[in-house]
C-alpha cells in the first residue's frame, strides 16, 4: 500500500478524533473517506467481498440487539440516534473494509473498552455527557494502523483470536 494513502487516512481519523473531541460531532465526509480509502485497500489486496457482508451482518445484528435492549428499557419504541450517534454508526461501517470478521468483533469490543477507559479519564475534566465515541475509536484505530506499519503486523491477515 502506498504510505502517501496509509497517511491520508491517518489525517482524516485524526480530523475524526479532533472533531468529535471539540464539537461531539464529525463532518458527514470523513466516514465516507475512511470509507473509501478501506474499500480500495480492501480490493487492491484482492480480499473476498464476503468478508464486507460478514463484518456488516455483525454490526448490524449489534444494532438490532442494542435497539431490542434499549426498547425494553425504555419500554416504547424509540429513535435509536437518539442514544448513538449517527456519525458514530458510519464510522462503524467505514472501519469495515480494515479487518477480517474476527478481528472487526475484537476491535469493536476492545474499541469499546478503550473508549470507556478514555472517556472515564475524560470526564475528569470536562463535564460534557456526551461519549466522542467515533472520535476514540478512530484514535484507537490510528493506535493499531501506527503498530501495523511500524512492526509490519497486519490486522486484516493475522488471525488474533
Amino acid at each position: 500500500m502506498s504510505i502517501f494513502i496509509e497517511i491520508f487516512l491517518l489525517i482524516i481519523l485524526a480530523f475524526v478524533f479532533i472533531q468529535d473531541l471539540k464539537h461531539r460531532a464529525i463532518h458527514i465526509s470523513l466516514p465516507f473517506l475512511i470509507g473509501g480509502i478501506g474499500v480500495y485497500i480492501f480490493f487492491s489486496r484482492n480480499q473476498n467481498p464476503l468478508m464486507l457482508l460478514y463484518n456488516f451482518l455483525f454490526l448490524l445484528v449489534t444494532f438490532f440487539f442494542l435497539y431490542v435492549y434499549l426498547a425494553i428499557k425504555q419500554k416504547k419504541k424509540l429513535n435509536p440516534f437518539n442514544f448513538i450517534g449517527l456519525g458514530d454508526v458510519l464510522f462503524f461501517l467505514a472501519i469495515i473494509p480494515f479487518f477480517s470478521i474476527t478481528n472487526y468483533i475484537l476491535y469493536f469490543i476492545t474499541g469499546m473498552l478503550f473508549s470507556i477507559i478514555f472517556f472515564s479519564i475524560l470526564q475528569l475534566t470536562t463535564k460534557n455527557k456526551l461519549v466522542p465515541l467515533a472520535g476514540l475509536l478512530a484514535f484507537y484505530l490510528i493506535i493499531l494502523r501506527f503498530i501495523n506499519y511500524v512492526k509490519d503486523f497486519d490486522f486484516y491477515d493475522t488471525q488474533l483470536i
